[in-house]
């Protein structure tokens, strides 16, 4: 992903703008990676690899959860808490 350039002219709005956009579309490609995953997995399914692929993104996506805590009171921890504690 390009790094977005400070400039004199852009503000932090706008560049919050951008980032948002450009996280938006990471999750529309996490999502589609998630189906190609999924498919490659159902053709492997005794392939321990992809349970382990998961478990590492499960980790990631619980970093990600605590950095979008605005207030900054979800610890990395406690957003691995509410992970284990969500029933899909």
């Amino acid at each position: 992903m390009p790094r977005t350039r400070k400039t004199a002219k852009q503000t932090a709005a706008a560049c919050y703008a951008e980032r948002y956009a450009e996280c938006q579309e990471l999750l529309k490609c996490i999502a589609s990676r998630l189906e190609r995953h999924k498919t490659a997995q159902a053709a492997e399914p005794a392939d321990w690899g992809y349970a382990g692929d998961f478990g590492r993104v499960r980790e990631e996506l619980a970093e990600v959860l605590a950095a979008l805590n605005p207030d900054g009171q979800i610890t990395e921890e406690e957003a691995r808490r509410i992970v284990d504690e969500i029933e899909f």
